[in-house]
């Protein structure tokens, strides 16, 4: 059984990245029916869709920094609660991976086996995760067998239940959907990202500066 988030062959089943950059219309559609399915049956089981908040030790950037060292199959011991928004997804029969993005794009693979969480839980997880979705997970920092650095999940919740499907992330907007919708061109692309950070790095260096010189 693999370790790592690859990307699944033709026909296998997955909740992988769409295979268009833009989902038409119509996909939306149905993805959001889907979705609001699934966010309803999780509040009737009496669970939130968008708690207030969610018990997060550290921070994806914060475990890459960290663990950076690991190499593959290594272990810690060491246990992290982090949050991140699901950017691939692939779910088997008794262990499903997802990828975690952070807002600086920084990613960490999660890890869910039946081994670690119960059946319950996995099967809640193949149920109710979407891409889009984020998510806190809690577990211990691992390095997968092939290198990939992971957090073995012992329990996880939704931070919050996305709505609208994600693009394709390995493909490029439409310059009209980056207008349109900006918060999907800060998720898709890096440079999107940067600019933001750099533009308010630049805002709050010119106001530090004014109000040293009493302006």
């Amino acid at each position: 059984m693999s370790d790592e988030t690859t990307e699944p062959t033709p026909g296998e089943p997955s909740t992988a990245e769409p295979s268009t950059a833009e989902p038409t219309a119509a996909e939306i559609s149905e993805q959001k029916a889907v979705r609001l399915g699934k966010r309803e049956r999780l509040i009737a089981s009496g669970r939130e869709a968008y708690p207030v908040a969610v018990p997060i030790t550290t921070t994806i950037p914060a475990v890459r920094e960290k663990y950076a060292h690991l190499v593959a199959d290594d272990t810690t011991g060491d246990i992290v609660g982090i949050a991140g928004r699901v950017v691939f997804a692939r779910n088997t029969g008794k262990l499903c991976f997802a990828t975690l993005q952070a807002g600086d794009g920084s990613r960490v693979q999660a890890m869910v086996s039946f081994a670690e969480v119960g059946q319950e839980s996995l099967d809640d997880w193949k149920e109710f995760i979407d891409l889009g979705d984020h998510v806190f997970v809690s577990g211990e920092v691992i390095s997968s067998r092939r290198g990939e650095l992971s957090v073995m999940v012992s329990q996880w919740q939704i931070a919050s239940k996305a709505v609208l499907p994600l693009p394709n992330m390995h493909s490029d907007l439409s310059d009209e959907s980056r207008v349109r919708s900006r918060y999907l061109d800060l998720i898709v692309r890096e440079q999107a990202r940067f600019t933001v950070r750099a533009r308010a790095k630049v805002n709050a260096s010119l106001r530090a500066t004014f109000a040293e010189q009493y302006y």
